[in-house]
């Protein structure tokens, strides 16, 4: 039978005897060792604690299913981003596939970030690490500074001060990024600031600055959402487009010339004029520098079109030479002018086509300087010898042309201004469209002014007698499209 409980044999409970570290308990002998061991593990906690205060980062954690939880942040400042992390599905649908990827690789990850909060950009950079207890520690450090920093000091490298354009180290790079690529519709503009030596020797250099800033700007306004603007030279700017269709070049290039032309209305920092020329590239392998040669030629011949520039003044003493010598009029070479921008309007030539065209109708008869004025002002019909020695005014004008910086492109076109529809012209007997589309208009408006008008030998037809005369030429001596598109500019203008 049991024996009845006794008090007096009741044992005394303490908090040693309950851990087993009572009198009768080896293992008291550790007791101040385990006291010493939770002492140091609670400074160790409290260390740690501190240490994860100080970090001014995000911290998140991620369990083996990639479900991410705040782990602590530092300051009460960065509750609000955390919580636009947390509310992001992109961001954290991010961190969640890095932090998996990281569990099934075991290494160390790093994601750069970027959110947006009331237009304005933050970046981060989030590092990922994987830790014993199978969980991914998620440490998000806002980067934002540094990376602005940085934009900062590549501006200041790839930037023009003066217009904040690309600078021509940033055009050069974007053109070997292109060269040597297959691309499609690629363009090259250059863009040119007429009498700006002019403005900087009699208004001052900042009133030179100025009218720099003040192009920059427009040719920001028509092309700053499609390509790379840069200011590659004093008064030269230079543009890259890509995935842009030709019309649409031609058409922001008109924008450019109407924001000029209002921009002149006023001219608050003087008036303005730019020269512009571009290149393009349908299909296949780029050549960037050829492209550049390409559209810097066509800007140089239509400066030479703008009474403000230097080479324009070319244009002029040369006109003036050859009209002293009674080899051409001014008024013959405006109304060739005008029914030549006609024509090449309803055809809607690109404007280095029409450039060239309005250049020709100025320059085609310039080899007459080297004809005997006894055969240039005969008033009765040439003899054979002399028609032959006649004919040699092309080769002459294409030789004058091409020893001439500012109208060398127009030397061919000077060459081949006397072919024929049919062959039968000369120099080298080109038919059809073998013959430069300026050519076959030129020769109809040529023809047409010079039976307008009176010459040493003949006296002038009228408009509808000489519209008759070309009409009857059509498909012989004059391309029959041209012809027809000449017959109904006359109808509009009621000529005939």
């Amino acid at each position: 039978m049991m024996e009845a409980y006794d008090k007096k044999t009741k044992k005394r409970f303490s908090r040693d005897s309950i851990i087993g570290l009572g009198e009768d308990s080896f293992r008291k002998n550790y007791y101040p060792e385990l006291q010493d061991k939770i002492h140091d593990l609670e400074k160790t906690n409290a260390r740690n604690r501190a240490i994860i205060s100080t970090i001014p980062d995000i911290l998140l954690v991620s369990d083996s299913e990639g479900n991410i939880t705040p782990f602590t942040i530092a300051a009460k400042a960065e509750d609000d981003m955390l919580s636009r992390f947390l509310n992001n599905q992109e961001i954290m649908e991010t961190l969640s596939r890095a932090a998996r990827q990281v569990q099934q690789v075991g290494s160390f990850y790093i994601e750069e970030l970027k959110i947006k909060i009331s237009d304005q950009s933050y970046y981060f950079e989030a590092r990922f690490h994987q830790t014993e207890s199978n969980e991914v520690l998620i440490m998000l450090r806002n980067m934002t500074e540094r990376i602005l920093m940085e934009h900062r000091l590549r501006d200041m490298v790839e930037r023009d001060n003066l217009t904040n354009l690309y600078n021509r180290r940033s055009f050069e790079e974007t053109m070997r990024r292109f060269s040597g690529k297959d691309a499609e519709k690629i363009a090259v503009i250059s863009i040119d600031l007429n009498g700006l030596k002019f403005i900087n020797d009699t208004l001052g250099h900042l009133a030179g600055d100025r009218i720099i800033v003040d192009v920059a700007m427009l040719i920001n306004e028509v092309f700053g959402q499609h390509g790379h603007l840069s200011r590659i030279g004093g008064d030269e700017f230079g543009v890259i487009l890509e995935k842009t269709e030709e019309s649409q070049i031609e058409r922001m290039l008109n924008n450019l010339t109407q924001r000029v032309e209002r921009y002149n209305l006023s001219a608050p920092n003087g008036s303005m004029s730019v020269a512009y020329g571009y290149a393009y590239h349908r299909s296949g392998l780029v050549n960037m520098e050829y492209l550049f040669q390409v559209a810097d030629n066509n800007m140089y011949q239509n400066k030479l079109l703008k009474k403000e520039s230097t080479r324009g003044t070319f244009v002029k003493t040369l006109m003036k030479a050859l009209e002293a010598k009674d080899y051409v009029s001014e008024g013959h070479v405006i109304r060739m002018e005008q029914l030549a921008v006609h024509i090449g309007e309803a055809l809607s030539l690109h404007q280095d086509q029409m450039d060239r065209l309005v250049l020709l109708t100025k320059f085609h008869d310039i080899g007459k300087i080297g004809i005997p004025d006894s055969i240039l002002k005969k008033p009765a019909k040439l003899m054979d010898d002399e028609w032959n020695v006649m004919k040699t005014h092309t080769s002459i004008g294409e030789r004058i042309a091409l020893e001439s910086m500012e109208i060398k492109d127009i030397a061919p076109l000077i060459l081949h201004h006397h072919e024929r529809w049919n062959g039968t012209g000369y120099p080298s007997g080109l038919a059809y469209e073998d013959i430069p589309i300026e050519c076959r208009i030129l020769a109809i408006v040529d023809s047409f002014d010079a039976m307008t008008n009176d010459r040493p030998y003949h006296k002038a037809m009228s408009a509808s007698e000489a519209t008759r005369e070309i009409v009857s030429c059509s498909g012989t001596f004059y391309d029959p499209n041209l012809v027809d598109i000449f017959y109904r500019i006359q109808s509009e203008l009621q000529l005939i």
